[in-house]
């Protein structure tokens, strides 16, 4: 890169009805381009203020940002919320576009490089496309904590993100306790950004479970898991890199791909929460916690395997490798 450092932008937005899984991987993503000496730029939308970082560029209008898209050596987009006519503004502005997706359903949209953890083939609008499990974007610890002794997995893992926008968890925890699972194996992981917090670490203080509230390394919690039961989204690759056989909930549209690429492999199960009224949830999670407590008895040995093979932890130095090697386009 000479003596002049590569500006990154990046568009990415968290809040407690988007979640963190954008951000996040956004971040893992931003911390390796720093690696290579690039300076990071993110762009938020004020609505999502609350989660943003002191550095964070903070619009109103979609204009107001476009002088740094276009100034950026690599201009990444992380946002469900850009449809096809979007995404292709962005790339007039800078035709360095990286783009994120999950679902490819916003049609033959043009950029750079796209990145999907998932098997999906695109168009020839897509320049460079990364895709497949060996470019999810997973924090440096999941990769480092990955190989542990089997015998120190003797927890249930509950966890429903950073937000857990449906407020499952102490449903999930009551049923649980209900059906008498042992507390003792219990291990009740919640978000910094749960709004009933509080209510879950009084519950499980009270029936001596282990709570852990705004962890920071996750991955030595899911070392310690046996088997979990989580939401969706970005924790499915943690997950599975970690080799936890997990039931999933699917609390959005945009998860049910990855949810079906990976059930099918056999490492996970899945149940939709979309849409669900609250008594139509309180049997779901009654039947949830019923097929877990199930899995739980039984050998889990080829499933760690199948998990463990789906996800390395190196898609972030993979991706960045792969923007790094292709000529960036000047205008």
């Amino acid at each position: 890169m000479g003596n002049s450092r590569l500006k990154v932008v990046i568009r990415a937005d968290a809040s407690v009805q988007i979640g963190m899984g954008h951000r996040v991987r956004s971040e893992v993503l931003a911390e390796v381009f720093a690696e290579q000496g690039a300076d990071i730029q993110f762009v938020v939308h004020v609505s999502c203020a609350d989660l943003a970082k002191e550095d964070d560029f903070l619009f109103e209008q979609e204009s107001e940002w476009h002088e740094l898209a276009q100034q950026a050596d690599v201009l990444v987009l992380d946002h469900y919320g850009y449809d096809l006519s979007a995404i292709n503004e962005l790339f007039k502005l800078n035709p360095n576009l990286l783009v994120l997706d999950d679902n490819n359903n916003r049609g033959d949209f043009n950029c750079r490089w796209l990145l999907n953890p998932l098997s999906f083939r695109y168009s020839e609008t897509v320049q460079f496309p990364l895709t497949g499990g060996q470019y999810a974007l997973l924090r440096p610890q999941f990769s480092k904590c990955r190989i542990v002794n089997p015998i120190g997995r003797q927890k249930l893992l509950l966890t429903f993100g950073g937000t857990d926008p449906l407020e499952l968890t102490l449903p999930f925890i009551k049923s649980l306790f209900k059906k008498g699972f042992p507390t003792e194996f219990l291990l009740i992981m919640v978000g910094s950004g749960v709004q009933d917090a509080k209510e879950i670490q009084d519950y499980c203080r009270q029936h001596h479970m282990e709570c852990q509230i705004g962890v920071n390394q996750v991955s030595e919690l899911m070392a310690r898991s046996r088997y979990a039961i989580s939401a969706a989204g970005g924790t499915l690759f943690e997950l599975a890199c970690m080799g936890v056989p997990t039931h999933f909930i699917q609390v959005a549209e945009n998860q049910k791909n990855a949810l079906d690429e990976h059930a099918l492999l056999g490492w996970c199960s899945a149940t939709n929460f979309v849409d669900c009224l609250p008594n139509e949830q309180l049997v779901l999670i009654d039947r949830v916690v019923d097929d877990v407590m199930r899995a739980w008895q039984s050998d889990l040995a080829e499933c760690i395997q199948v998990a463990e093979r789906c996800i390395d932890g190196q898609g972030a130095q993979r991706v960045v490798e792969a923007v790094l090697a292709s000529r960036l386009i000047k205008e």
